[in-house]
């Protein structure tokens, strides 16, 4: 059960991690395309600042799970680096929890944030009229599946710090 939800976590975060490097991709472009069309051609899009803003706040929420499993967030680890290997294991477990829990209170509030829009057929103030609750949603995905990927971490340093250990045969 832990290896298949382990394997669907870590597929969706690469999926996910891939599909932001090309959000990033399409947001530079449409910046670009903006910036022509504004300065050159006198005749700036209704749309393109938008969608890059919604775009960056998907890709960086929706990559930020694949971030974490791949250890790339930022880490300060001056005194960590000096304890035994077995407590840093132990300081990763309590920070990964500290981490699973926020990020599962701001999971809880996406979710109300989205219902509320939804309830109430809340629209951005643009031209484009967005149903608010399609940039919310990313804050809910982005969240939940870094609560999962703390979970993980959680799971991998517990099995590193107490895991059971292969006895050796002595030679008898």
């Amino acid at each position: 059960m832990m290896k298949s939800l382990r394997n669907t976590v870590e597929k969706g975060n690469l999926l996910l991690g891939y599909i932001s490097g090309l959000g990033i991709l399409l947001m530079g472009l449409m910046l670009c395309y903006e910036v022509v069309c504004r300065y050159f051609f006198r005749a700036p899009t209704i749309w393109a600042q938008e969608t890059s803003i919604y775009l960056f706040i998907w890709t960086m929420l929706a990559g930020s799970a694949y971030t974490l499993q791949k250890g790339k967030h930022v880490r300060i680890d001056l005194l960590i680096e000096h304890l035994s290997e077995r407590t840093q294991h132990i300081l990763e477990m309590i920070t990964s929890f500290v981490g699973m829990v926020f990020c599962a209170i701001v999971s809880w509030q996406a979710y109300e944030m989205i219902a509320a829009s939804v309830g109430y057929g809340k629209v951005s103030a643009t031209p484009l009229r967005v149903p608010m609750w399609i940039p919310q949603m990313a804050l809910l995905l982005g969240f939940v599946l870094l609560t999962f990927q703390f979970a993980l971490i959680i799971a991998d340093r517990y099995e590193k710090a107490f895991g059971s250990k292969k006895e050796e045969k002595s030679p008898c």
